[in-house]
């Protein structure tokens, strides 16, 4: 660049053309270099420097992408295949092979019952069933999930929020409508997964959503649809229209219920005993019991406290109405007595006939006395109490532990001793006042 021409920049005059030409062109070699260099380098990277030469078969069967493509798309292919044919479409396999292999037939796309729903309150030990009558019994137990189109739950579920089924619905269809709102529209996925809901525990959404989304607008129908569908759904006898998810038996599944609020106050109470309740918990608490409207202001014990008093109440009216029916206590309870309660021990009540003849063996009390199926459930998976919080009936007065109602309060107190009668436990055994050395073993 010319003196002359510097001299005009500095004083501010606009360059000439010839200036903006050199300029231009420097600025397109440079262009033109750097994307040469950045081509050579990927095509370097990709394994190949001489892509132009090869073939299109060449590029399909030699080049380093599609190489390694293959070791992630056949698995996935294979794994979605597995899924497909096995709880889709497990016809194939008898036509392939002349009907010398037959799989369990599918229950997707059917109206075929499943065996058994059992529900429970959250810290009642639904994961340890889960997997005991998974482990013990062979069978296919949902947690939380009753899909059975890509998930091996086609003997039932296990879910604490099954149990809105159950529910007798708000008076008001605008107090249902926007309790459900209340979920459905909590947009972050972390609420949804901290309380254990996901519409797709239904099934595949009936608006295709992807299953890559954990949460959008797609999932945020899907929500609604599903909520509909289900809430209320026993007591109004609409549960065949909801996913085809009907059960030939409806447990529920009990835990001490002082025991069950240790585990709960752990859980969702932020800062102990003394703490508030996690957001999550407020959000679907509230939604699901509009009727009660103390949530956001009892302490947290109080909270939790009425949320699984308000449950465990729901499922009693249940199991009185003929909706459910029974109910057994976790800690005494082995996966014979549960495969009994659901119907397994019968020919006239077992879906799936092969459940029946492996089931009766393993639960023979005369002649096969060494099944660890007979024992009662081993307390072991899901320690959510870690710390060995441990309730006296002093915490759950008015005035304790931040609560604002007036000091010595019982309803909570009350009503949680009135489930102590209703399932059979001894509230005798709960310490009016516990001192730090007490601990219990968690579920």
């Amino acid at each position: 660049m010319t003196k002359s021409n510097r001299s005009k920049r500095q004083k501010g005059t606009k360059p000439d053309d010839k200036d903006i030409n050199i300029n231009n062109q420097d600025n397109d070699n440079n262009e033109r270099i750097s994307f040469k260099g950045i081509i050579a380098k990927i095509t370097k990277l990709m394994g190949n420097n001489k892509l132009d030469d090869m073939s299109t078969k060449d590029i399909f069967t030699q080049h380093p992408l599609i190489r390694v493509g293959k070791f992630v798309l056949i698995p996935y292919l294979l794994y979605y295949g597995y899924y497909y044919v096995q709880l889709q479409h497990p016809e194939y396999v008898s036509k392939a092979t002349g009907n010398l292999i037959n799989l369990r037939p599918a229950i997707y796309g059917t109206n075929t019952s499943r065996q058994v729903l059992i529900v429970a309150t959250p810290g009642s030990g639904t994961v340890q069933m889960t997997n005991t009558l998974k482990s013990q019994l062979s069978l296919e137990i949902g947690h939380e999930n009753a899909d059975v189109a890509w998930k091996f739950n086609r003997d039932g579920t296990i879910s604490w929020f099954h149990g809105i089924r159950f529910f007798n619905e708000p008076k008001d269809s605008k107090d249902k409508v926007k309790a459900i709102a209340k979920i459905c529209n909590a947009y972050d996925y972390e609420t949804h997964s901290n309380m254990g809901f996901h519409p797709a525990m239904y099934g595949p959404p009936v608006n295709r959503c992807s299953y890559r989304g954990k949460w959008d607008e797609c999932w945020k129908s899907e929500c609604y649809i599903s909520l509909l569908k289900e809430w209320g759904c026993a007591v109004t006898n609409t549960c065949h229209d909801s996913h085809n998810t009907t059960f030939v038996k409806n447990l529920h599944q009990v835990r001490n219920p002082m025991h069950n609020l240790e585990s709960l106050v752990s859980k969702y109470c932020i800062g102990g005993v003394d703490g508030l309740p996690a957001v999550p918990f407020w959000t679907y608490a509230s939604a699901l019991f509009p009727g009660y409207d103390n949530f956001f202001a009892d302490s947290c014990i109080e909270a939790t406290g009425f949320f699984m008093v308000l449950y465990l109440e729901q499922m009693v009216a249940a199991r009185k109405r003929g909706d459910i029916d029974g109910f057994y206590r976790i800690e005494e309870s082995s996966s014979c007595d549960v495969a009994e309660m659901a119907g397994l021990l019968s020919t006239e009540t077992t879906i799936y006939e092969p459940n029946n003849e492996r089931i009766s063996k393993l639960c023979d009390k005369e002649n096969n006395t060494s099944s660890s199926a007979q024992q009662v459930v081993e307390k072991k998976l899901n320690k959510r109490n870690k710390d060995g919080l441990k309730l006296g009936w002093e915490d759950l007065l008015g005035g304790a532990h931040g609560s604002k109602r007036k000091s010595g309060d019982k309803k909570l107190q009350d009503r949680i001793k009135k489930l102590f009668r209703e399932f059979g436990y001894d509230e005798s055994l709960i310490p009016m006042k516990v001192t730090p050395l007490d601990t219990h073993i968690e579920l």
